[in-house]
């Protein structure tokens, strides 16, 4: 008997806490051998996703919001490079933002994965390699960023968890705008030095961040390159000004804001006010390094 490809969706629990459907899965039994894992934890993404790939997976879906994205790609970036090449992720976006899911164009449904998986629609994905300030690494498959963008994510965290996540997220940005100020920082972009006050520095892999804000939009995930975005010394009003036009992921023209491209970015500034957000999740602070990897991982994508 013929041993058929296996398949792990790794849930978020909380978001998905029946898992998926079996009407979702019934068309699936015939041609996959199928796992369908809910998380419980921070880490529990990573570990299953870990665990998958050791054990032979051939897919592993990230059913979740783009934490849960992140979480899954650390966990198959963990395992030697020869067994994550037989492995393709996908992304299947029921979170909040889905934001990596816009720049996969994966869609929003599982029978459009079938039918990615069935086109043979698997490409090389790039990740950004992040060394943090205590010298841990961590994978960042969208978008890591300092300044007015990460004192949001930090706000969010700080909200009772029990707040619906788009009433958190509008009270932290309406928050952030209030009291936030442009930070002297030292950046270093393939050894030429910027330095400045900025409202906001990105590195990109994706386009999107902050539920559908098109920072980076010339940002490709398979090219090699980093997208490196700065937003100088403007002030909390001229920010909000700046969010509409960012929505249609189009370049400003506007002289505080400056697009570069690059392989390797190094950001310093004062740690209690450069918190710095990697897919929407806190991690430390600067100083910060950031390395393109060309491509990383499999992943299914509708390019």
């Amino acid at each position: 008997m013929t041993k058929l490809p296996r398949i792990v969706f790794i849930v978020h629990g909380r978001h998905n806490p029946q898992g998926l459907a079996e009407a979702q899965l019934a068309p699936l039994r015939g041609s996959f051998d199928i796992d369908v894992l809910l998380t419980s934890s921070a880490d529990s993404a990573t570990r299953f996703a870990r665990e998958a790939a050791l054990s032979g997976a051939h897919w592993v879906i990230a059913v979740g919001g783009d934490g849960t994205v992140h979480e899954v790609v650390n966990g198959l970036m963990s395992v030697p490079a020869a067994r994550r090449d037989n492995v393709v992720l996908g992304v299947l976006p029921t979170g909040t933002g889905n934001d990596f899911a816009r720049s996969l164009k994966s869609g929003d449904s599982l029978s459009r994965l079938l039918a990615m998986i069935a086109a043979g629609r698997v490409h090389a994905l790039d990740l950004i390699r992040v060394t943090l300030a205590d010298g841990n690494v961590r994978w960042c498959n969208n978008i890591g960023s300092i300044g007015i963008s990460s004192d949001i994510v930090r706000r969010v965290k700080r909200l009772p968890s029990r707040l619906p996540a788009s009433l958190a997220f509008y009270s932290a940005v309406s928050s952030a705008l209030l009291a936030w100020q442009p930070q002297p920082m030292r950046l270093m972009l393939d050894g030429e030095p910027i330095t400045g006050r900025f409202t906001c520095v990105s590195a990109a892999n994706g386009r999107y961040f902050g539920s559908g804000l098109g920072i980076a939009p010339d940002a490709r995930c398979n090219d090699g390159l980093l997208d490196v975005v700065l937003i100088g010394n403007a002030g909390s009003l001229d920010f909000l000004r700046l969010l509409p036009q960012l929505r249609r992921a189009q370049r400003l023209d506007d002289p505080r804001i400056r697009y570069l491209r690059g392989r390797s970015l190094t950001v310093d500034g004062d740690a209690r006010r450069c918190p710095l957000e990697l897919d929407g999740e806190l991690y430390g602070a600067t100083p910060v390094r950031f390395d393109i990897e060309p491509a990383a991982l499999n992943c299914l994508a509708g390019w």
